[in-house]
């Protein structure tokens, strides 16, 4: 019963990921700032760094997470726990939820305190050439939240042991993998043993064709 209902949470949290996506799809609103209208001189990120309904619940599942993570380190102590492949995903991927949100907030407050400044220093006139100071200037870089996405459902593997017809399958992929790795070492030998003699046969035409493929 303690496996159905981990089982049954994580998937009800893969949906949340799923529909907080959703609303960049045409349509679908999620987010509740679709209802502030849009104005010349609103800043951009004012309206999507705010959080959504969506996002919140998963800010308290991760939460949920954290803290059950927490409690399985306190009691199986730092050194078992690390020992588990699945608890180094769990933290790397929780982590990086942190981070993301974090910069999510950080994102907005630098975007509100951007909203003012162009609201008290620059006037309608200069709104389309204005630049905001370094104190006040905002980041758009994304990333974090979208590699969380690709950890949380790759944790789906850690659930399909469990099932008669696909555990047995993602055991053996799992092991071909290991093979795969395996060959690609002997493969990539071979490689850099002809890319060097091939290197050594046509280095000294550096200059003498048009081709540089095997000069550099």
């Amino acid at each position: 019963m303690k496996f159905v209902a981990h089982a049954v949470s994580f998937t009800l949290f893969l949906g949340l990921l799923v529909v907080n996506a959703s609303d960049r799809f045409e349509g679908v609103k999620n987010l509740p700032n679709e209802t502030i209208t849009d104005h010349p001189r609103q800043v951009f990120r004012v309206k999507t760094t705010q959080f959504s309904w969506t996002e919140m619940l998963i800010m308290k599942w991760v939460l949920g997470m954290i803290w059950s993570e927490c409690k399985e380190i306190w009691s199986d102590g730092p050194r078992e726990y690390i020992m588990h492949l699945w608890n180094v995903l769990d933290f790397g991927m929780l982590s990086i939820f942190v981070a993301s949100f974090t910069a999510r907030l950080m994102a907005f407050l630098k975007a509100s305190k951007a909203q003012q400044y162009v609201d008290m220093h620059v006037p309608d006139e200069d709104l389309s050439n204005a630049s905001l100071p370094d104190e006040v200037a905002y980041f758009t870089y994304e990333g974090l939240y979208a590699i969380a996405v690709v950890l949380s459902f790759s944790r789906i593997a850690y659930i399909l042991p469990a099932n008669e017809s696909f555990g047995p399958l993602q055991i053996s992929l799992g092991r071909t993998v290991k093979d795969i790795f395996k060959f690609m070492v002997i493969f990539i030998m071979v490689f850099v043993a002809f890319m060097i003699g091939m290197f050594n046969l046509y280095s000294y035409y550096l200059g003498a064709k048009y081709n540089p493929a095997f000069t550099t």
